[in-house]
């Protein structure tokens, strides 16, 4: 099995590719925008380095969010876009699926709204989600101390309430190709998970 796994979610692009279990190779690069141009190349880099080709895919997996809207669409478009194109299956896992992997302990995942709110969902020590994931203000988190934020939002948050704070430190789309490992059989859908509607300028 050789997966390759996206997220464009946020600020910081990664990809990787993962064959079984064992991690072959990362990319990772901080940017604002531009992440349309960026990720093909990105992509075949990684291919490049690993001395494979993209034929040789049997999967992809991507990060479906919540997080930047347009990211989100542009990882989820550019995964299909692969799929199809080689008929191989592709795989969607959320962004707090992928923060709170293999941590072995509760958290919960808080990502950055990029308003005046987060992006929450709580986790058990065994990666299982307790309850759905929702929108929080820092009022209402601060009700619910003591707990472990780990995220693009926890940071922020720990400065606020006080919180403990975890720092992940692979790739988001290595967990994010990790998991797909775990669920070959019953994939979920790569289809993007928002939280709130886009903001319209007219």
């Amino acid at each position: 099995m050789l997966l390759l796994a996206i997220d464009t979610s946020s600020s910081l692009v990664s990809v990787a590719l993962l064959m079984g279990k064992r991690n072959v190779r990362f990319r990772e690069q901080e940017m604002e925008r531009g992440q349309g141009e960026a990720l093909i190349p990105m992509i075949q880099e990684l291919f490049e380095s690993a001395h494979l080709s993209m034929k040789d895919l049997t999967g992809v997996a991507v990060a479906v969010g919540p997080g930047s809207f347009t990211g989100v669409r542009i990882g989820i478009a550019t995964a299909r876009a692969i799929a199809m194109a080689l008929d191989i299956p592709v795989y969607g896992v959320t962004n707090f699926e992928a923060y709170s992997y293999s941590l072995l302990k509760p958290v919960t995942v808080v990502l950055d709204s990029k308003r005046d709110d987060y992006f929450v969902q709580k986790f058990d020590e065994n990666g299982i989600a307790l309850g759905t994931p929702k929108i929080a203000t820092e009022k209402q988190l601060k009700k619910a101390l003591p707990f472990t934020a780990v995220g693009s939002g926890a940071a922020m948050l720990a400065g606020q309430i006080g919180c403990k704070l975890l720092n992940k430190i692979s790739p988001t789309a290595v967990s994010v190709g990790r998991i797909a490992l775990t669920r070959l059989d019953h994939p979920m859908p790569a289809s993007p998970l928002y939280l709130r509607e886009a903001d319209v300028t007219l």
